[in-house]
């Protein structure tokens, strides 16, 4: 284990409460090094902050702080501003305080999910077998979007002196577990997460894949679904999850494994322009990702699968600087995933760090802090980030800091 990095991370809301200076002199005591700002979120995650003077706060839905409009030139999407913060520049006033206690500025950026857009240009979601758009997700190979998601980035590491930015929602997928119905069935949940947008056609034939043809076999698939009632799979809910259905499925129709490993390099295709671009305009600027454990589901509402939405630690690792892996769960989930990360980054061969994300808020307590964090450094990882700054107590905030001094103590 060499020197391990601390890493802190936010919403905007918790500086216009508590003001920028005693954010960072928190992070500092803390052992936190970099200190990651969320510059847009994809939904309006409601939350209650307990040392906040507002203590119940909505996030803004969609977003974003202070953007200009000659980055956005010639794209159908525009951003839009926060109107939370009485015009403030949160990320100015962050940078300036967190310089003075020697702690990097990162910033975290949504790119493929974004429930106000997907529902302001709905052309741009995507669309699933049935010609039906989605409300949350929007399409990775659309030009549109993936011209806005650049110009967010651009104007980014542009405007601030940022030491790194973490990409977010790269994409993840587009049916939930659970629809409003109930259970939805493992094959039909992977085969209505494709998107057949005509962007997603062009690319595929591009790349040599009839994604025209998979699409076919797809409604095939669902209409075998709709056949099973859906008292049925409420009936089986703990078993239809996914991982008992699925392989056998990709053995019998390998297309659908081809189509899997080509959503990923879509985006990995996307993660390298990225990274183009952040050399061309900011030298040395470390591009991560954040994507959910290898394993066990990730933390939101649509309980994601890293091979159902197109993440994957191998492959990503060349495209990368940094690894965020969101283990929003106990020990022992966060030592098996963090292992299992390890072993997929160590295959690629590529200079990649895993920071693991390790939970700070809800049903965890603050003496499950150090398991947690030996866990994680136990089995590979390089660094830690707490989610999240926002939802910290001040009991929180000691067990961390004690935490950062003990590992830091026994290097």
């Amino acid at each position: 284990m060499g020197d391990v990095k601390f890493y802190g991370i936010a919403f905007p809301t918790i500086l216009d409460g508590l003001g920028p200076e005693r954010v960072m002199e928190e992070a500092a005591a803390m052992g936190q090094t970099e200190f990651i700002l969320c510059s847009i979120i994809y939904t309006g995650y409601r939350m209650v902050l307990p040392r906040h003077p507002r203590q119940i706060y909505q996030l803004e839905e969609g977003l974003a702080f202070y953007p200009c409009a000659s980055h956005y030139e010639g794209t159908q999407m525009q951003p839009q501003m926060s109107r939370d913060f009485s015009g403030r520049d949160l990320f100015f006033e962050a940078a300036e305080a967190a310089a003075k206690r020697g702690i990097g500025l990162g910033v975290w950026i949504s790119c493929f999910a974004n429930r106000r857009l997907a529902n302001g240009y709905p052309e741009n979601a995507a669309e699933n077998m049935y010609g039906c758009r989605d409300r949350l997700f929007l399409c990775f190979n659309n030009p549109h979007v993936t011209q806005f998601c650049k110009g967010m980035f651009r104007e980014i590491v542009q405007r601030y002196p940022v030491v790194s930015v973490m990409v977010d929602k790269i994409p993840q997928s587009q049916l939930e577990l659970e629809a409003f119905s109930g259970r939805i069935d493992p094959l039909l949940r992977l085969c209505g997460s494709i998107c057949f947008c005509q962007y997603c056609l062009i690319q595929a034939r591009r790349d040599g894949l009839d994604l025209e043809a998979v699409r076919r076999r797809a409604l095939e698939i669902g209409e075998h679904s709709r056949k099973i009632s859906q008292h049925v799979r409420a009936a089986l809910a703990e078993e239809l999850r996914g991982d008992t259905e699925i392989p056998l499925l990709l053995l019998e129709e390998p297309v659908f494994a081809d189509v899997l490993r080509w959503r990923v390099d879509c985006v990995v295709r996307f993660l390298r322009e990225l990274r183009e671009i952040a050399q061309s305009v900011r030298p040395g600027l470390r591009l991560g990702a954040a994507v959910v454990p290898p394993v066990k589901i990730g933390h939101d509402f649509t309980a994601p699968r890293a091979w159902l939405g197109a993440q994957s630690y191998r492959w990503f690792a060349s495209a990368l600087d940094t690894l965020h892996s969101v283990i929003h769960w106990e020990s022992p989930v966060v030592e098996y995933d963090t292992r299992r990360a390890r072993q997929a980054m160590d295959a690629s061969g590529a200079d990649c760090e895993l920071c693991v994300h390790l939970p700070a808020y809800g049903r965890f307590r603050p003496e499950d802090i150090r398991p947690m964090t030996e866990a994680a450094l136990r089995q590979g990882a390089d660094s830690i980030a707490y989610f999240c700054h926002d939802l910290l107590d001040n009991p929180m905030i000691e067990a961390i800091a004690a935490t950062a001094r003990g590992v830091r103590e026994s290097q």
